[in-house]
């Protein structure tokens, strides 16, 4: 299966760096922001709704929380466990692959992280916070219980973190702090390295490599070799992106669109 994974992405990243596309869907929606699943399922959200479609752009499911305020962070990842970070409220809730709840809400001040930053999701149904008062990575497991807890992350940048996104992918937790660049641990919270791409909006690990926006390009980063690409997008004007299975994915202004690299 990783060997079949690997070739669609060698496809892939050719056809995208050589601006190849073909339009698949346009999903008509005003969205703040959206994610996706490894099975091009798309999430958009709008305040405090989240709505789920397929790749062919079919409307699934719907989610919305009033209580909570906006949505703040959306992780897809285990789409059998999907994570939905509520900010000003300090609150996680986790959904199932038909956007019903899964498990209990999770009051992040009630047990002790009354500064969490960052919220996302982790193997064996853990999950990863970044908590600004210690400024440091902790990992709690399904028991909300600390299995894991970095020191002070402001060592390893000699200035203070404020950093915007967190995600786990294959073996390795990422921080993008658009200051330094993007931050790489390991499972266990040890530090790897730090990839010298400043003023990322946001980014996307697939493979070896960190796709990343910086103003209206879409670059990416090979963490082994450093190597350095930048790809031609269909559409001048979008505010995100996505990339699933060779399926690209860009937010406008009131539409998600869909094309495919054949």
């Amino acid at each position: 299966m990783r060997i079949i994974l690997f070739i669609l992405l060698i496809i892939s990243t050719t056809a995208f760096s050589q601006g190849k596309y073909s339009l698949v869907k346009t999903i008509e929606t005003e969205s703040d922001f959206f994610t996706t699943d490894n099975q091009s399922n798309v999430y958009v959200v709008k305040a405090n709704e989240l709505t789920k479609y397929n790749k062919d752009g079919k409307l699934l499911y719907k989610y919305s929380n009033k209580n909570y305020g906006n949505i703040s962070f959306v992780d897809a990842s285990n789409m059998l466990r999907i994570l939905i970070f509520y900010k000003e409220f300090l609150q996680v809730v986790y959904l199932d692959n038909t956007l019903s709840s899964n498990g209990e809400t999770v009051s992040l001040d009630k047990i002790g992280f009354q500064q969490t930053q960052l919220v996302c999701s982790s193997h064996n149904n853990a999950t990863w916070i970044y908590d600004q008062q210690n400024f440091s990575l902790i990992r709690l497991d399904r028991n909300l219980e600390t299995i894991q807890q970095t020191n002070n992350l402001n060592a390893l940048q000699n200035d203070t973190l404020q950093p915007n996104s967190i995600l786990e992918y294959d073996n390795r937790v990422y921080i993008n702090n658009p200051k330094t660049g993007i931050l790489i641990f390991d499972i266990y919270g040890t530090y790897y390295k730090t990839i010298p791409v400043k003023n990322a909006t946001q980014f996307q690990p697939i493979g070896d490599w960190v796709y990343y926006r910086v103003d209206k390009k879409v670059k990416a980063y090979n963490i082994k070799t450093t190597e350095e690409k930048e790809f031609e997008m269909p559409i001048p004007d979008f505010r995100n992106f996505r990339l699933e299975m060779g399926v690209l994915m860009l937010q406008a202004d009131k539409s998600i669109v869909l094309y495919s690299d054949k």
